[in-house]
């Protein structure tokens, strides 16, 4: 085991909640990928599904059955299939929990998950479906608020005179944004989008279908073009549908190379009420097989806005944090957040940072009834902080000096972690009181771009430091 010990003092440093968006690197694609998918055999009834939720909870609906989906060399496919879809990079071989089978063509390009075309028999019949155009399954980025429409043709000769025509329409919008718990993320809960989907389907035999599907999707974990979840209603029902005709969430999920499972935790800290105003100092044991690529104690004061503060040292699997002092009474909460190293070198967004994402869905509170005896001045505190942090290239610092603390050089150094300067800022003359930003480009004085990794930023004023750290991700 790796033992690595911070010891730096910094200052704590904040930042708000990062967005759900997810892009092309966060939707796993590749040969051997396999996932299983929890799958009711009867329609059932659901509260209808309320764009004002935030959390959801798919474990306990009456699933009878399974659905296997595995992601094969398109030659694996059975000929004509192989040959009509040349371009695809994948196909999909769904079993579903009816015991159907279904050989599903895919390709993707940095925007968009492409379906070219289906495969699959039914009632002795062979139907091969080449969409004429592309079904776009998924338009990157996918984020709150977006949506897509996508509709294709495709036509078959079940036999010598038989032509069979088929026309699919799909409007998608995501409507929401939250959490999710599946069978096969555990005790946790993982940050998720959801998108509403209007399909209408028709062929030349009088088909008219027309559904309401709600898809519920989290960064680095699909099984193919499939999210963690889908519920879909019974035909012509309407948009807040009560009766389920299909349902399914995923149990397990396999990816080659990919580490799926998120960081574990335990022996955290648990503040009880106390008279005592802090500073608060959180530990945790935070392990993941792949090692533990970014950190976070995140907190907030009554019903304010969750603040994030980095760790403050690292010892063995010891990870700790500190939450600021309180200057009146209040209640805390607050909660851990990590990422896998796997998930940060591969900028897979599985962020866990609300309450019901916390790890094994915990968030601790505590009152503290006292607070910091303030003294009435005019004077600003000296201190800096920096933003994004973590940051894939720059990031911009603010500071603020007082009155008392003029200096004629004052300036921003940053270091790497073996101490070495890697590039001098220096502020403004005007704002050798006051507050101010200034932006760091990422480069060193040399105008190179410096290595992912762990850099400090120090504000020097006369003969004192403030530090914060910065984590670069590339």
């Amino acid at each position: 085991m790796r033992f690595f010990v911070f010891c730096v003092l910094i200052n704590s440093f904040l930042w708000s909640i990062p967005e759900i968006i997810v892009e092309r690197d966060d939707v796993p694609f590749m040969i051997g990928q396999s996932a299983i998918y929890s799958n009711n055999g009867d329609i059932f009834q659901w509260e209808p599904f309320d764009t004002l939720d935030q959390w959801w909870d798919l474990t306990a609906y009456p699933y009878t059955r399974s659905a296997r989906i595995h992601l094969l060399h398109p030659s694996s496919g059975v000929s004509p299939a192989p040959e009509t879809f040349a371009l695809a990079k994948i196909v999909e071989l769904d079993t579903m929990g009816s015991g159907d089978i279904v050989w599903t063509y895919l390709s993707d390009t940095t925007f968009f998950l492409h379906v070219l075309g289906i495969d699959y028999e039914t009632g002795g019949f062979r139907f091969l479906g080449n969409y004429r155009p592309d079904y776009n399954c998924y338009v990157y980025p996918i984020y709150d608020g977006a949506g897509w429409n996508t509709a294709w043709t495709w036509t078959y000769e079940v036999y010598p005179g038989l032509p069979y025509t088929a026309n699919e329409t799909h409007q998608k919008v995501i409507v929401a944004k939250g959490k999710v718990k599946v069978p096969f993320s555990g005790n946790h809960f993982w940050p998720c989008l959801v998108i509403r989907d209007y399909m209408t389907y028709s062929d030349n035999f009088g088909t008219w279908d027309t559904r309401w599907i709600y898809e519920w999707v989290v960064p680095g974990r699909f099984g193919g073009a499939n999210g963690v979840a889908a519920a879909q209603s019974t035909n012509g029902a309407g948009q807040s549908f009560m009766l389920v005709d299909n349902m399914f969430a995923q149990y397990t999920l396999t990816v080659p190379g990919w580490d799926l499972r998120c960081p574990d935790f335990s022996n955290t800290t648990i503040w009880p009420d106390t008279g005592f105003n802090g500073p608060f100092v959180v530990s945790s044991i935070i392990t993941d097989s792949t090692g533990i690529g970014a950190d976070s104690l995140f907190y907030k004061i009554n019903s304010g806005p969750f603040m994030g503060v980095t760790h403050d040292s690292i010892i063995g699997d010891d990870y700790y944090f500190t939450i600021p002092q309180v200057a009146q009474a209040c209640t805390i909460g607050y909660l851990l957040w990590a990422a896998d190293s796997f998930s940060v070198a591969n900028d897979v967004g599985i962020w866990n940072t609300d309450p019901i994402c916390a790890p094994e869905s915990t968030y601790f509170k505590f009152y503290c009834p006292t607070g910091i005896t303030e003294v009435k001045t005019e004077k600003i505190q000296t201190g800096l902080r920096a933003a994004p942090n973590p940051t894939i290239a720059g990031c911009n610092f603010t500071y603020t000096i007082t009155n008392n603390r003029r200096s004629h050089h004052p300036q921003i150094i940053i270091y790497d972690i073996s101490g070495r300067v890697v590039r001098h800022i220096e502020l403004p003359r005007s704002n050798n009181t006051g507050s101010g930003n200034v932006h760091w480009d990422g480069l060193s004085d040399v105008d190179k771009i410096v290595p992912a990794g762990i850099y400090f930023a120090c504000l020097s004023i006369d003969q004192e430091r403030f530090i914060v750290p910065i984590t670069i991700i590339r």
